[in-house]
C-alpha cells in the first residue's frame, strides 16, 4: 500500500485525471473474482485498453498515405558517416541517402549505434511470455489488474483485450538471444503463479495459446531519446519497453523537436491526410449492414477464419491496403483470422491460398512472417523400396 500510495502521488503530479485509492471492499465491489485478502488499489479512471497491432499498423498505413515509403526486408548492413555526420543507411537493397538517421530499432539498436560510431548505451533482451485465454473466460475480470510493481517489471497482471479475451503475463527473464521467443514451463508456471495471487481461480481449462515477446532493455534504465553524442543527425529512439506503445504519439512529438533543434527545417505537409479510412469489420455490423455490404461484394459473405468471423473481403482490404499483408501472420494481425480459439487451424490453409492468389506467387512462396517461415513445400521426389518376406 505504500508503493500503491506513492503511485497515486505521483499521479497526482503527473495531472493524471480520476485517481482515487480504494479500500479492499471497494476493490472486491468492481472485482469480485480477485484474491478475498486484498488490502486497497489505486484505481485510474481514465486508464483504458486498445489494439497494439491496430495502432502500429494504422500509424504505417497513414504514414503511406501521406508519402511515406516503407521497405520490408530490407535489413540495415551499415550507416555511411562522413566528417562526423550522417549521409546515409547501408541496406541489403543499396544506399539510401540521408541527412538525418533516426534510429529506432529496437533490440536492435545498440548494433544500429555502433555502425554510427556511438557505443553511447546498450540493449539486453527481456523476455516476457504471457497466456492468452478464450473468449468464454471474459467474465473474471472487468478492468485491468496490476500488482504492485517493482524496479524491473510492472509485474505479472490479468488484463482483458478489446476483442473480449483475457491474458496473463508477462514476466521478465534477461536473456542473452535477442531471437529466443520460446516459451517455457518454467516461465509459464511462474506467470500462472503470479497471476493466481490477483486472481486465485483462474480458467486455466480456457487457455487457447501461449507466447512470448522481447523488452529492448537499456542499460540506462530508461527509454534513451536524444541525438547522438557521436555522430551529428543521428538521432535515438531506443530502449522503448512498456509503456513505449502508449507513448509513441508523444515520442514523435519529442523527437520532431529533437529534429528541429539538429537543424532539420520542419514546415507542415499542405495536404496532410489526417484520418484513414474506417475499415469494414464484418462481426461487427447489424444483419441489415452485412447484407447491403454482402449485396455490393459477395466476398463479405465468405466466412474464412469461423472463430472470429472474419471474411474473404477483410482479408483481400488487409492485402490491398497501403503497408499491406503479404504473410499469414500478416493477414492475422491486421484481421483477427487465426487469432480465435482454433489458432488458425481451420483458416491458415485458406489464407494461404488466398494470398499465394492475390500476390501471384505459388503457395510455397507464402510464409508465416520470417524470412523462412514458408508454411508450403513442393513434393518431393524420391523412392520406394519394397521388401518381401517369404
Amino acid at each position: 500500500m505504500n508503493t500503491v500510495q506513492e503511485l497515486f502521488e505521483r499521479g497526482k503530479t503527473n495531472g493524471v485525471p480520476d485517481l482515487a485509492i480504494l479500500s479492499g471492499a471497494e476493490v472486491l465491489a468492481k472485482e469480485p473474482n480477485l484474491v478475498a485478502n486484498v488490502k486497497g488499489a489505486l484505481w485510474a479512471a481514465s486508464a483504458g485498453i486498445f489494439l497494439p497491432f491496430g495502432a502500429a499498423i494504422s500509424f504505417a498505413e497513414n504514414a503511406v498515405k501521406n508519402g511515406v515509403k516503407v521497405l520490408t526486408e530490407c535489413p540495415v548492413t551499415g550507416i555511411e558517416v562522413t566528417d562526423g555526420h550522417v549521409t546515409g543507411v547501408k541496406t541489403s537493397q543499396g544506399l539510401i541517402t540521408a541527412q538525418y538517421v533516426i534510429n529506432a530499432a529496437g533490440l536492435h539498436a545498440d548494433e544500429l549505434s555502433r555502425m554510427a560510431n556511438d557505443d553511447s548505451f546498450t540493449i539486453a533482451p527481456r523476455k516476457g511470455e504471457y497466456i492468452l485465454f478464450d473468449k468464454n473466460a471474459s467474465s473474471i475480470i472487468n478492468n485491468v489488474i496490476f500488482p504492485a510493481p517493482s524496479k524491473k517489471s510492472k509485474g505479472i497482471l490479468v488484463c482483458p483485450t478489446v476483442h473480449g479475451n483475457i491474458f496473463i503475463g508477462p514476466n521478465a527473464q534477461d536473456i542473452d538471444d535477442k531471437a529466443d521467443l520460446s516459451t517455457t514451463s518454467i516461465g509459464l508456471n511462474e506467470i500462472i503463479t503470479g497471476a493466481k495471487k490477483l486472481v486465485p481461480e483462474l480458467p486455466l481449462h480456457a487457455s487457447i495459446t501461449e507466447f512470448s515477446g522481447l523488452r529492448a532493455a537499456a542499460n540506462e534504465g530508461d527509454f534513451v531519446i536524444r541525438p547522438s553524442k557521436v555522430t551529428a543527425g543521428f538521432i535515438h529512439a531506443a530502449g522503448i519497453q512498456s509503456p513505449g506503445l502508449t507513448s509513441a504519439p508523444a515520442i514523435a512529438e519529442f523527437i520532431a523537436d529533437i529534429l528541429q533543434e539538429s537543424g532539420l527545417t520542419l514546415t507542415p505537409k499542405q495536404n496532410f491526410i489526417a484520418t484513414n479510412e474506417a475499415k469494414v469489420i464484418f462481426r461487427e455490423l447489424t444483419n441489415e449492414q452485412k447484407q447491403e455490404l454482402i449485396n455490393k461484394n459477395p466476398l463479405y459473405g465468405r466466412v474464412i477464419c469461423r472463430c472470429e468471423t472474419i471474411t474473404e473481403g477483410e482479408i483481400l482490404d488487409a492485402i490491398h491496403s497501403p503497408c499491406g499483408a503479404k504473410t499469414v501472420d500478416g493477414v492475422k494481425r491486421r484481421t483477427r483470422a487465426g487469432m480465435g480459439r482454433c489458432q488458425g487451424g481451420f483458416c491458415g490453409p485458406r489464407v494461404t491460398t488466398i494470398l499465394a492468389r492475390e500476390l501471384h506467387v505459388p503457395i510455397t512462396a507464402i510464409r508465416k512472417e520470417t524470412a523462412e517461415s514458408y508454411l508450403f513445400y513442393d513434393k518431393i521426389p524420391g523412392s520406394c523400396e519394397v521388401i518381401h518376406h517369404d
